[in-house]
């Protein structure tokens, strides 16, 4: 009988894996592995010795003249015998029902008691003929051996399940409460996105303003000069209040930043040049608007503008291994002689923001010096 009951413990315990894991994870020390079949196995195989022990002490108990070593054996014999067998029934179960943990509580313990009954007649054979003892298998068929594996295995089933239902229904709960996190994050997320998109859809005040002025002031002078600023501006413009509709592609964006460069090119005259290199399939890549555009204002504001003599700006684009790949290069001050400067609310502070928002770790920009002069900015992103 100690045999048979330190079988069917080990039994009840690998029933116990649907709910929350192997039994032993109740104990702190055991949480420190990660699950796997090696590891469940290791742990069935503590789990069942233990209950030799317990059993073993039992018998000692009701019966102290008996050989601790050889009433250890027994119980360990069948222990292991019966606890595996259970276990790769549960196994099997795991496979044919899955999600047996979230099954209706009548399903749960349908499984969890026939399981054990199961595999104690499975089990309980095998330990007999490891130990040479063939009279003892006939005890397990007899009415008295069947009832008694059966109520044991009952009993104790139903015990884990008052443990372990308790414990499920408070992972639930915590799995409800994380669900709500994750959708006031997703809420959270959309609105720090419509903040990027209203932010990345401005035009720079500052750039109109002067933009304006300088209309105003060659208008009676140089009427084409100051129509075709216009016509640019307007275009731009345009592009502003349609930019928070979503993405669009690479190349749409590439002409829109040609009208801006046109405009600062008829502004600052021999001060500015520009060059625009993009491959095709960069070009039909899907990006967040106004992508480039911080990047030339902040190249312009802080590089060129500056510097008596102007530079130069060099745009590229490329796709590679799957990211496309955007450079801003300038001829201007450089990040050494700019740093500590305040960027504008749509310069690189905010693309930053806005890359982290839109990709996350998948996005980077990074900054560096040019050679021989001014700064490079490189943006990084999936293709889309």
């Amino acid at each position: 009988m100690s045999a048979i009951g330190s079988g069917t413990t080990p039994s009840a315990t690998t029933c116990e894996r649907g709910l929350s894991g192997h039994p032993l994870e109740m104990i702190p020390f055991f949480r420190r592995w990660p699950r796997s079949f090696v590891r469940d196995v290791i742990y069935t195989v503590i789990w069942n010795t233990l209950f030799a022990v317990l059993f073993t002490g039992l018998g000692l108990i009701f019966d102290w003249r008996a050989a601790i070593w050889p009433t250890f054996v027994v119980n360990f014999v069948f222990a292991q015998c019966i606890g595996f067998a259970i276990y790769l029934l549960f196994v099997v179960a795991d496979r044919l029902i899955p999600d047996l943990h979230e099954r209706p509580l009548k399903v749960r313990v349908l499984v969890y008691a026939g399981i054990p009954i199961i595999g104690v007649f499975l089990g309980y054979p095998l330990a007999p003929w490891i130990l040479g003892h063939g009279p003892m298998v006939d005890w397990i068929f007899s009415l008295r051996g069947f009832i008694s594996v059966t109520a044991l295995s009952l009993l104790i089933t139903g015990i884990l399940l008052m443990i372990f239902i308790p414990r499920e229904r408070a992972a639930r709960a915590e799995a409800a409460i994380a669900r709500e996190q994750a959708r006031i994050s997703d809420v959270e997320k959309e609105a720090t996105r419509a903040r990027m998109q209203l932010l990345e859809a401005q035009v720079e005040p500052h750039f109109l303003f002067n933009t304006l002025a300088h209309v105003v002031s060659t208008i009676d002078r140089e009427p084409q000069t100051a129509k075709r600023m216009l016509d640019r501006l307007i275009a731009l413009l345009r592009a502003s209040a349609t930019a928070a509709d979503g993405p669009g592609t690479l190349g749409a964006q590439l002409e829109l930043l040609r009208a801006y460069l046109e405009i600062l090119e008829l502004r600052m005259g021999d001060r500015l040049r520009w060059h625009i290199d993009a491959s095709s399939d960069a070009k039909a890549t899907r990006v967040p608007p106004m992508l480039l555009q911080p990047l030339v204002e902040n190249a312009v504001k802080h590089g060129l503008e500056p510097k008596i003599e102007g530079g130069r700006i060099d745009i590229d684009a490329q796709r590679e291994s799957g990211d496309v790949i955007l450079r801003v290069r300038d001829t201007g001050l450089g990040v050494r002689a700019v740093r500590g400067t305040v960027s504008t609310g749509t310069g690189l502070a905010n693309l930053r923001a806005r890359l982290v928002a839109l990709y996350g770790a998948r996005a980077s920009l990074t900054i560096e010096d040019n050679v021989p002069s001014g700064a490079s900015v490189t943006v990084r992103l999936p293709a889309t």
